[in-house]
């Protein structure tokens, strides 16, 4: 009985904290991990490697997963959508990259481009000394 209501509690405690929003530090953490990941993609997609495209694309799905919370907090439709799509073509990249499909990895790759470009050219600003903020 205790063992059931340990690994209850566990489940309830795991399943609060997927609910809070991210805030703007944990955000820029999940963005440098994403960008790393993105630059290793471009490599493994031009060489066609993709046993590695799949592993940068599956830390990429992780490294979008919950970031929509960040703009959903802030009220803001249009970077949870694209924030919401950038995660999505992440699983469909991964899901092409392990299939061996190299020309649907280069459409998600696309997708994936594009959600993170539209998101970054509104909501991205590089200060004076090469580092980036959050216009929100």
């Amino acid at each position: 009985m205790k063992r059931l209501l340990a690994v209850g509690l566990a489940g309830l405690l795991i399943g609060a904290a997927s609910l809070v929003a991210l805030d703007e530090k944990e955000l820029t953490k999940k963005m440098k991990a994403a960008g790393e990941h993105m630059n290793g993609l471009r490599k493994s997609m031009g060489a066609g490697a993709m046993p590695d495209v799949a592993a940068h694309a599956k830390a990429m799905v992780s490294a979008l997963e919950g970031t929509d919370s960040f703009w959903a907090d802030r009220k803001n439709d249009e970077a949870v959508k694209w924030s919401k799509d950038g995660h999505t073509a992440a699983m469909a990249l991964a899901k092409a990259a392990e299939a061996g499909d190299a020309a649907a990895a280069r459409t998600a790759s696309s997708a994936m481009g594009a959600s993170c470009k539209s998101c970054h050219e509104k909501y991205r600003e590089k200060l004076p000394d090469g580092t980036y903020r959050i216009k929100q």
